[in-house]
């Protein structure tokens, strides 16, 4: 079942993948957080990466302040699960999806898909996630297209910026489908 087959699923991320999601799955720039930012905004610049999609506050905090606007902003309002974060990250659209620890639900799909559909007519979206937003960049690779740039903070390293490949996307798909499915349709 392709990825975007899974969307109608609420997946969960069994224990036995999560060592295998651990670590960058892209160029890691590992200095100092606005430097990182920078590094990596320079880095998209000189790729012509477009559309660009931020996971997680530190990450679309830190490309807002060296104005490297992404199309899409995924926050959770926490850094390192906990920690309440506070910054308003401008945008032209906002989203709203509630998506726990481990999961991800369909909602993130959807909204997912319509940032970027709205981010094809010029318009920056954010989505604010109600629990835990770190498993979106997993759709966010699968939607975006090819030529595109997922961004994501890694805890104490730095930020990783994924050049959305069919490469990516493949790997992508392969996690995703060895998640556990839950059918929303039923008890």
């Amino acid at each position: 079942m392709a990825a975007k087959q899974l969307r109608q699923y609420t997946l969960l991320l069994p224990k036995q993948l999560r060592q295998s999601l651990k670590g960058p799955k892209g160029e890691l720039f590992s200095r100092e957080a606005l430097g990182a930012a920078e590094d990596a905004c320079a880095y998209i610049k000189k790729q012509k990466l477009s559309p660009v999609i931020t996971v997680g506050d530190l990450v679309s905090i830190n490309f807002a302040k060296v104005d490297c606007q992404a199309t899409l902003s995924i926050l959770d309002g926490k850094t390192k699960r906990d920690d309440p974060v506070e910054f308003d990250i401008q945008a032209d659209v906002t989203f709203n999806a509630v998506n726990a620890a481990a999961e991800i639900r369909p909602e993130v799909w959807i909204a997912i898909e319509l940032a970027l559909m709205a981010g094809k007519s010029g318009k920056t979206a954010k989505l604010l996630i109600e629990g835990e937003e770190d498993l979106t960049a997993l759709p966010a690779v699968a939607l975006a297209p090819t030529g595109s740039a997922v961004v994501y903070g890694l805890p104490d390293q730095g930020i990783v910026v994924i050049k959305v490949t069919p490469e990516h996307k493949q790997a992508v798909d392969t996690i995703l489908q060895k998640m556990v499915q839950k059918d929303e349709n039923q008890d």
